[in-house]
């Protein structure tokens, strides 16, 4: 970097002040009638604007580019430092765009630093002024008149390169900018890239003081540096020189602003927040056995403001968590909201359907109440408006809350995560928590079983092999293990059939026409308990994931067409805690804590006494006869299911079927896919056939192009 000198003259001397080698003044006398000549010069300059300013070479190695021979040592040093100077300002660039690290959002003065530090590398920044007046007012002419041998396109190749250099700077002051979180980090930042501006400056001080040598000593001494150009005498170039310099400044700080407000805007907004993240609490063991559970003035389920004392296992709460839909902050951060475990992807329903009484014991539920994980007080927390530490305790601005993160600062929930959380068990304790962005950048992100389209989600690979499951593929279900029978444990059945091929509705089925709870596949019950575990007639089993433990539960009534509207509703929007996955009176079987993506090699238990001295979840009996051999195997005949109108009912759901006891199109089609059997038990095959005769008025144009189903039935009535 260098200024452009400007040297005072009249029109018969070359410079104002005489040079080293001329007598310095030899008494005070001489002094004061040298200053009085001064002055006079001076008068006349404001009386009568003659005298015009001149021009001098800027004292740079950049300058050496067309003053010094191309074979000489000045020259090809000064080619080393304008490398230097490009090479490294470069590398800076590189380095900050490869880290594409704009914060999520910055504190105020942070803020203010940002745009103080426009205002400061704007004035900071010489080169790209000193280019532009060099070009301007020194011309071919010009300069071959006062140098005759000089090269003019080196010269302009030397002022470009001056002008080069300073947006090469610039730019990266921008990039550091919009990228910084802290103040002394702009300023040191911004420091550290002037000086890199600054090396043919510091390069040329160094030759004229012969610390390079003789060679670069004399470089730095030729008339190009000591001769001025005078200025035009016409006022119009000169004017339009002054305007060309100030709109070139004034055409930087918009561009700086615009881009800086540009990404102010987006990070209050919360445009570079991660939009989602998936939450593991622990390993699956806490619990708090005391939790109070306040029902909410407007429930409809409880008495509304009742408490009631529950088990809270925190791995319930595993899962996907949102940004908050409305654009709901806490302290400049957003608060992200706990999403359906059926699929990670929709919120919990707000509306709930009324149910036939006949059959469950509410008429209407409450709608599932989603936790949600917000930043007060210096710390990330997860909480939930129902859940208290005690049924006494006070509204606070930060809720009750069931975990919190170590104090930090930033803006970004994923820079808590993967460290140590305190976690409220009754007490005080600590644990494990995982948060990993849901976003991917490339195929790795979605574990290599997926890639990673342009919205930056994981679409999960599909093969006759196998498919994956879970926000970022972490999940496989191998088409082996699509229906899984028991290993051991023969007091439950001699060879009992599981499959994820026995879907209750299409309106349920989530990826790979498979039920998913907590990105796990959802097994249903096909045949082969013994008589005291088997369901009855209408009831059904589950074999369900709730973030760190499988249960059977059993779905009373589910084989019902009156309850197809519940069923349906329970499991969009199941929760391992609001859901009440364990509980004696539905769960006769529990596995061990585990990660696993199926049920296959995992230990399961008999639920038995419930007392406090078992714990939790009661007193545990191994289902198998050895510890570590697991319940489960795969590799079973697939099931067949019954195919009730496999385009879609074309008819009004609602119609009635004649004779068929006020039975719709809709609730059969709901039925249909309950009724599922093998060759060694094909008891409801024969109900399937007789379910099939209602195609011939729910699906017609289906009945009527003669697809499997008429034939069977022709043969079946036949």
């Amino acid at each position: 970097m260098a200024s452009v000198s400007i040297i005072a003259a009249d029109p018969q001397s070359s410079t104002l002040f005489k040079h080293d080698d001329e007598d310095p003044p030899q008494s005070t006398e001489d002094a004061a009638g040298k200053a009085a000549e001064m002055g006079m010069l001076i008068n006349d300059v404001d009386d009568t604007k003659n005298v015009q300013g001149e021009l001098t070479i800027p004292e740079s190695t950049h300058s050496f580019l067309f003053t010094e021979p191309v074979t000489s040592l000045p020259f090809l040093f000064s080619l080393y430092i304008a490398v230097m100077s490009y090479g490294c300002l470069i590398i800076a660039l590189i380095d900050n765009l490869a880290h594409n690290d704009v914060p999520e959002n910055v504190e105020i003065p942070v803020r203010v630093a940002q745009y103080m530090a426009i205002l400061i590398a704007l004035l900071m920044e010489e080169e790209i002024p000193t280019a532009l007046h060099l070009l301007k007012r020194i011309s071919k002419q010009h300069l071959q008149s006062k140098f005759p041998s000089s090269c003019y396109w080196r010269f302009v190749a030397s002022s470009l390169l001056r002008f080069s250099l300073g947006y090469l700077f610039l730019v990266n002051v921008l990039v550091i900018l919009i990228q910084a979180n802290n103040v002394l980090e702009i300023f040191y930042d911004v420091l550290a890239l002037q000086f890199l501006q600054q090396l043919d400056d510091i390069a040329f001080t160094v030759s004229k003081m012969e610390v390079l040598g003789k060679r670069m000593y004399l470089a730095t001494m030729t008339p190009f540096f000591t001769t001025g150009f005078e200025k035009q005498d016409r006022f119009d170039t000169k004017k339009k020189i002054k305007y060309f310099l100030k709109g070139v400044y004034l055409l930087n700080l918009f561009l700086f602003l615009a881009l800086m407000i540009r990404v102010s805007v987006k990070q209050v907004r919360g445009d570079f927040h991660c939009p989602s993240y998936t939450m593991i609490i622990g390993k699956g063991e806490e619990v708090w056995q005391e939790a109070y559970v306040v029902h909410p003035a407007n429930s409809v389920q409880h008495p509304p403001g009742t408490i009631k004392v529950r088990n809270l296992v925190f791995s319930n709460f595993n899962g996907v968590y949102k940004m908050d839909e409305t654009g709901r902050t806490s302290e400049g951060r957003p608060i992200y909201v706990e999403q359906s475990k059926a699929d990670g992807l929709s919120q919990f329903d707000t509306l709930v359907p009324t149910f036939d009484t006949s059959f469950q014991p509410y008429s209407q539920m409450d709608p599932i109440k989603p936790a949600e994980i917000i930043y007060c007080n210096g710390r990330w927390l997860l909480v939930h408006d129902y859940i208290k530490k005690h049924e006494n305790e006070e509204n606070s601005d930060c809720g009750s809350w069931l975990l919190r993160s170590e104090p930090y600062d930033g803006f970004d929930l994923g820079g808590a995560g993967g460290g140590v959380w305190q976690i409220w068990e009754g007490e005080i304790g600590s644990t494990y928590v995982s948060l990993s962005c849901n976003v991917c950048e490339d195929n790795s992100d979605c574990n290599l079983n997926g890639e990673c389209n342009e919205d930056g989600k994981c679409e999960c690979n599909e093969s006759e092999n196998e498919i994956y499951l879970g926000t970022h593929c972490e999940v496989k279900l191998k088409d082996s293990c699509r229906n899984i029978t028991n290993s051991g444990g023969e007091a439950l059945g001699d060879k009992i059939v599981w499959s994820v091929d026995t879907a209750a509705s299409e309106s349920l089925v989530g990826k790979a026409g498979i039920f998913q709870e907590y990105s796990r596949p959802v097994y249903s019950y096909v045949t082969g308990l013994n008589e005291e575990n088997a369901p009855t007639r209408d009831d059904n089993l589950a074999l369900i994931y709730s973030g760190s433990r499988y249960f059977i539960m059993n779905l009373a009534q589910a084989k019902n067409n009156a309850t197809s509207t519940y069923w349906q509703w329970q499991f969009k929007n199941y929760h391992g805690f609001w859901s009440g996955a364990y509980h004696p009176s539905i769960s006769f079987l529990i596995s061990e804590p585990t990660e696993s993506d199926t049920p296959v090699g995992v230990d399961f238990f008999f639920v038995g006494e419930q007392d406090e001295m078992f714990g939790p979840w009661g007193a545990l009996y191994p289902a198998s006869e050895f510890a570590g051999h697991g319940l489960f195997r795969c590799d079973v005949p697939t099931p067949k299911t019954c195919n009730f109108c496999s385009k879609g009912i074309t008819v009004d759901p609602t119609f009635i079927i004649p004779l068929s006891n006020g039975t719709s199109c809709g609730a059969l089609a709901a039925y249909a896919p309950f009724l599922t059997w093998t060759e060694e038990d094909d008891d409801n095959a024969k109900i399937c056939d007789s379910v099939l005769l209602g195609e011939e008025v729910c699906c017609p144009g289906e009945w009527a192009a003669g697809g499997d189903n008429a034939t069977v039935l022709a043969n079946t009535t036949a």
